[in-house]
């Protein structure tokens, strides 16, 4: 019953462009849009990390036309499901790697801007560390690197994460929420500057329940 209940309510506050793909729920839509806030009116070269099945990565290429764009992602047929909408809109900056990101194989100060949102909720902390070194290392000391994670201290995100399979049988587990302290930590560990923090889903700051991040090497 309650597995129905919330496939109910999750196509239901999907949008229409959206319908019966997976991460097209409420709060991935928000977090796309407050991410292509912050990438308007991009050109040189871009990474995605996550490409998922291109719901963020058609939108991102739509709208910055002059934009080189790399997405990877390890799951070929997520791949596959971005390649066909790339091909169906007709654009022709984007290029879909089968890539780990925590193993890249572009050079170093490689990319003027490095994204990756509704990606963290699925890695551990270890894998979080290896992925935003690895943003770290191919972005340019003039660049960009925006990422966003789901924050431990929203305790109804935290308990909605951790009973996620008895609603969710489609999500991947376990699901994960940060310490924003702890992220903080570990970006002054790589020599990353924070440029901007947005928090999202809730007034105050200190609880929202995500929070998105742009930041640069320091």
């Amino acid at each position: 019953m309650i597995r129905r209940l919330y496939s109910w309510f999750y196509k239901l506050t999907a949008r229409n462009d959206e319908k019966g793909e997976y991460a097209c729920g409420i709060i991935q839509c928000i977090i796309r849009d407050e991410a292509l806030k912050l990438c308007r009116l991009q050109s040189g070269k871009a990474l995605e990390i996550g490409t998922g099945a291109g719901l963020f990565l058609v939108k991102f290429a739509r709208q910055n036309p002059l934009l080189k764009i790399s997405s990877v992602d390890m799951n070929d047929a997520c791949l596959d499901r971005a390649a066909g909408k790339i091909a169906g809109s007709g654009m022709e900056n984007v290029k879909l790697l089968h890539q780990d990101a925590q193993a890249l194989s572009f050079d170093d100060n490689y990319f003027d801007l490095v994204i990756c949102i509704n990606f963290f909720i699925d890695v551990d902390i270890e894998s979080m560390i290896r992925v935003l070194s690895e943003m770290r290392r191919v972005c340019k000391p003039s660049g960009r690197i925006i990422f966003e994670f789901r924050s431990s201290r929203n305790a109804l995100f935290k308990l909605k994460y951790k009973l996620a399979r008895y609603y969710d049988p489609s999500a991947p587990y376990p699901l994960y929420t940060y310490d924003p302290d702890r992220v903080d930590g570990i970006m002054k560990e790589m020599n990353m500057r924070i440029v901007e923090k947005r928090y999202i889903g809730f007034p105050v700051k200190y609880y929202a329940p995500i929070i998105m991040v742009e930041a640069s090497k320091s």
